[in-house]
């Protein structure tokens, strides 16, 4: 269950207001656009581009009212596929419109969706429009503003200090209607009780930071939230048209309620540890969590066994495991450990059997789904397999170190013989006898 507030306003500094927004709570579809191209070209695009989203997804809402649990992996995959098609859709509309009427020629719009399923929110975005996560009292970013100061940012040529104050602060690089081929960006979030999720343009999120965000978010409920958003944007300035949408589900200080046992942030928090995923940021860990199955295995099971292939990787959230080699147990593995990451880079007989020794739950990573992701996110697959490549040195450094000791020892022990042999003297050597 969720409660959600809304608001837009025309600010301090427009004569007009080309942001727009709509919701339908039965469809649990929350969408906000922010207009560009002038007066009439810019709230066209933005209304346009908002109403062929909801048209489109309205004819396909029994697909993604049908998806009630987080691990159906290929439900999900088809709901997100579903969301970037209805973002394309309004992409066309707009372009086209663009070029056929030659006073909305440039019009474009921002775009930032949030589509609450049973099993979780799917947050679409095209632009600067930004989707917000407060949970645990720390504010997240979801969405990476598709702009050209991010893009400095992100590539390190300038600071988050320098961008905000940057010349080329409003150049966008992905915009509906002004290009002909887009990409937007899907994303799914498990949410949980006490979660709060926020949509807004850029005329809001300019003048935000963690601090004043969690600071409005702690003094006033969900219903005066939205409002408390535009209240302060106007305050600072008002130098945009601004938007928001807020959404809660459940009470802030009630006790958890999510069906699972270990929640999201605990997913979010093991992976982190590994060194394989500690470089990802939090969006970047959400969109391995889409790819990443959770089982429950009771005691006394196998989970690999020696000499099998394997196309897996394990991380344990809840419970022990054992490592034999043979019949003999070598090792035990708690909550937080992993094994099986070999088997990420190529299918190799598994080393050891493991086996549990309480009923556990795991995060199970298969091979093929952390490819596909890898493909589809090129940036995650640099730092993924770059972390992959200094955990193999590292490795390979351990092995030098310990082959050289062998040989040390070798030597040592070979000097050692040799001159015991010539404290006893050599029993061959004839030369002293007469």
């Amino acid at each position: 269950m969720y409660s959600f507030s809304h608001l837009t306003d025309t600010g301090k500094k427009r004569a007009h207001n080309e942001d727009y927004y709509d919701f339908d709570e039965s469809l649990g579809l929350f969408v906000v656009c922010d207009g560009m191209g002038g007066h009439a070209a810019g709230e066209v695009a933005s209304e346009l581009a908002c109403k062929t989203v909801f048209d489109f997804l309205k004819k396909k809402q029994k697909i993604f009212k049908s998806l009630s649990n987080s691990h159906d992996q290929a439900k999900k995959r088809r709901v997100s596929a579903l969301v970037e098609e209805a973002i394309l859709a309004a992409n066309k509309v707009v372009y086209d419109l663009s070029r056929k009427d030659e006073s909305k020629k440039g019009m474009g719009t921002t775009l930032v969706l949030c589509l609450v399923t049973k099993a979780g929110i799917f947050i679409g975005h095209v632009g600067d429009s930004r989707a917000y996560l407060v949970r645990k009292q720390k504010l997240i970013q979801m969405t990476e503003d598709h702009s050209l100061v991010n893009e400095l940012i992100r590539s390190g040529i300038v600071t988050p200090e320098q961008g905000k104050n940057h010349p080329q602060g409003n150049v966008i690089t992905q915009a509906i209607g002004v290009q002909k081929v887009i990409r937007p960006d899907i994303l799914f979030h498990e949410v949980m009780h006490g979660d709060t999720v926020f949509i807004c343009s850029d005329g809001l999120h300019d003048y935000l930071n963690d601090e004043i965000a969690l600071k409005m978010h702690k003094k006033v409920g969900i219903k005066q939230l939205s409002k408390e958003f535009v209240r302060f944007a106007n305050e600072k300035g008002g130098k945009d048209n601004i938007t928001c949408i807020s959404l809660q589900w459940g009470d802030r200080k009630g006790p958890p309620a999510h069906p699972s046992e270990v929640n999201i942030a605990k997913k979010i928090e093991t992976l982190k540890k590994i060194n394989l995923f500690s470089s990802l940021d939090y969006t970047e860990l959400s969109q391995l969590l889409e790819v990443i199955q959770v089982r429950t295995v009771e005691t006394r099971s196998t989970i690999v066994k020696e000499g099998e292939v394997g196309e897996d990787m394990f991380i344990i959230l809840k419970g022990h495991v054992d490592i034999l080699y043979g019949n003999a147990k070598v090792a035990s593995l708690g909550p937080g450990r992993y094994f099986g990451e070999m088997s990420l880079i190529d299918r190799t007989p598994r080393s050891a059997t493991i086996k549990t020794t309480t009923a556990c739950k795991f995060m199970r990573i298969l091979r093929s789904e952390l490819f596909a992701l890898l493909k589809r996110e090129p940036r995650i697959g640099l730092k993924v397999f770059w972390a992959f490549l200094q955990s193999m040195n590292k490795r390979l450094r351990e092995n030098d170190k310990k082959l050289f000791k062998v040989h040390q020892d070798y030597m040592a022990a070979s000097i050692e013989s040799e001159l015991d042999q010539e404290e006893r003297g050599n029993p061959w050597d004839l030369s002293s006898l007469d």
